[in-house]
């Protein structure tokens, strides 16, 4: 089950990547703002320290008929043109219709038709030399319980506001390298708006 996500996880980010980069030559991006007129951004503080990705952020919402899962995808980077190095990933599964107001969070899973259960929330960081970090939601079983010594699943993130333009929430989580696990970053005080492209 688990490469199975993996893998599923993979192939987003990659579809997303190819997405955000088709946009860089169109005219004006995400940066130039709707919604209460600001530029689009996802914040957050990284061990403490505050950070900004603010290069062609977005979201996307879309729902799967054959899984019977409504998914949130968000894209965030400092800088578009580096590819996958300080770039954030959040992925929403769920079995309800994705709306202003809900939270989603680990241990929390959402259920595909084929019975499959999978995390409701994973965050993937990359860090400035591309090394990719997540959070252990996929490691946890419906009581919260993970099958990792020292290690947690803290993932939440809430929409606070959406419209078919726009997104805006909160999030946090503990994210560790998909390697090794052994190297964490605590991700606090998150805040994103963000230009919805689905």
């Amino acid at each position: 089950m688990n490469q199975k996500l993996l893998g599923f996880s993979a192939a987003v980010v990659i579809a997303l990547v190819v997405l955000s980069g088709c946009k860089k030559s169109g005219g004006p991006g995400p940066g130039t703002g709707s919604g209460n007129g600001s530029t689009y951004y996802l914040k957050f503080k990284l061990n403490g320290v505050p950070v900004e990705y603010d290069s062609q952020p977005f979201a996307g919402i879309s729902y799967s008929k054959p899984d019977s899962l409504y998914s949130c995808v968000i894209v965030a980077y400092k800088d578009v043109n580096s590819g996958l190095k300080n770039a954030v990933t959040i992925t929403i599964f769920s079995n309800s219709a994705i709306v202003a107001g809900a939270s989603y969070s680990d241990p929390a899973k959402a259920r595909r038709a084929s019975g499959e259960i999978i995390p409701q929330n994973t965050t993937f960081f990359y860090d400035s030399t591309a090394s990719g970090f997540l959070t252990m939601g996929m490691f946890v079983d419906n009581n919260g319980n993970v099958g990792l010594p020292g290690v947690t699943a803290d993932a939440k993130l809430t929409i606070t506001e959406m419209t078919s333009s726009y997104l805006k929430g909160a999030f946090s989580g503990t994210v560790y390298k998909s390697s090794t696990l052994t190297q964490t970053y605590s991700i606090t005080d998150g805040e994103f708006y963000l230009k919805r492209s689905s």
